[in-house]
């Protein structure tokens, strides 16, 4: 116990000897190591300028390209709309004054043949199999499409920078006409009008994000819109092949020749072209009764019949004394009558795309009035057709 005890003691005493030590010991003052936290961190006035100036300037940049370069890469330069013609004259004949019995003057270019095609909508690969079935040759024959040439199909830019570069004519569909108003509408420009007083606007959706005329309209080009703004509601195409009826524009022995016309869904037959609605030539099918004077897109509507039919009833009487080469009405397909030629036959619904070609025939010689001789030809037409 004895030799213990100052061990203990010892012990003792270095334990209250670490103690005082720490007693010692200063306090530890946080606010100043707060203060000296600070001042290490701190940043100088300039810095802060220039940091700040530096984050306004990114952020200004970046509002510049989301806003202004990024729209104006993807969005084309938009073009005011000039107003839409109601009627124009094609600039070529099939018939030359020489070969009419009037000698009727003309300066139009001369052509092998004149071929309207039915409703495209966009179908490519299909619109060049019919091109290459019916050797189109761009320099000998004129090509006019009758409407609707883009939208629904998968190509309609493709479809529309063919027409464009090969100088192909056509008539305004309905589908190119709400394209026109979707463009208007997404540029701020006033809406498409007509050349005449005839013809009120059609109404347009007010959302457009989703709406296929829409997604077209925004991505079109200068050059693309002006095309398609080119493109008139009726087109006289001269003289075509007489169906042997009652018309008052036949002319030639044995009524050889009548004119023609293209327009994309019809016309009214109590009406002359000049006082046609081109709302009614857009979006017509059928007419309403009793009286057949107004108009409707509905086929099914009750009480209304084909406006082709109510035509062809007239058998040439006045104004209903042309040829119609139209489109638009797939629900009917192909229909070929005495005055009326249906050529929409549901490409765009795994039908057929279709085309009239009107071409002059050699009958022989006939003798002139200084005993000379020359050919004579008649106007024929025939429907080629390829698998859409």
């Amino acid at each position: 116990m004895r030799e213990t005890t100052p061990l203990k003691k010892s012990y003792r005493k270095y334990k209250s000897s670490t103690r005082e030590d720490n007693n010692e010991r200063p306090d530890y003052d946080e606010e100043q190591q707060y203060e000296e936290y600070e001042d290490s961190f701190s940043m100088s006035n300039t810095t802060k300028y220039t940091l700040f100036t530096i984050i306004g300037l990114i952020t200004l940049l970046a509002l510049y390209f989301f806003t202004v370069f990024l729209p104006g890469y993807f969005i084309p330069e938009a073009v005011a709309l000039k107003p839409i013609e109601n009627i124009s004259d094609i600039p070529v004949t099939l018939v030359s004054s020489s070969n009419k019995e009037n000698n009727e003057a003309t300066d139009k270019r001369e052509v092998d043949r004149i071929i309207l095609i039915g409703d495209i909508h966009g179908h490519y690969i299909e619109f060049r199999k019919l091109l290459t079935k019916i050797h189109y040759n761009k320099h000998k024959d004129h090509l006019i499409v009758l409407g609707d040439f883009i939208s629904k199909g998968p190509d309609s830019f493709k479809t529309l920078n063919y027409l464009i570069n090969n100088n192909i004519d056509c008539v305004l569909g309905n589908h190119e006409y709400y394209i026109l108003q979707n463009y208007a509408t997404f540029h701020g420009l006033d809406q498409p009008n007509f050349s005449s007083s005839k013809g009120q606007s059609i109404t347009i959706k007010d959302s457009f994000n989703d709406d296929p005329e829409f997604l077209l309209a925004k991505k079109l080009e200068p050059h693309q819109v002006k095309y398609i703004n080119n493109c008139s509601i009726i087109k006289k195409l001269g003289y075509v092949p007489n169906p042997k009826g009652k018309s008052k524009n036949s002319i030639g022995g044995d009524n050889k020749y009548s004119q023609g016309i293209a327009v994309h869904a019809g016309i009214r037959p109590d009406l002359p072209l000049d006082q046609q609605d081109p709302i009614d030539n857009l979006e017509m099918r059928s007419l309403v009764g009793p009286f057949y004077n107004e108009t409707t897109s509905d086929p099914t509507m009750p009480n209304s019949k084909s406006w082709s039919k109510i035509y062809n009833s007239k058998n040439g009487e006045y104004p209903a004394d042309y040829i119609v080469y139209y489109g638009h009405d797939a629900g009917r397909g192909l229909k070929i009558k005495k005055f009326t030629k249906g050529l929409d036959s549901r490409c765009d619904r795994n039908g057929k795309l279709s085309a009239m070609v009107i071409s002059k025939q050699e009958v022989g010689d006939v003798e002139t009035n200084d005993d000379n001789k020359k050919k004579s030809f008649e106007l024929v037409e025939e429907v080629f057709q390829v698998n859409c």
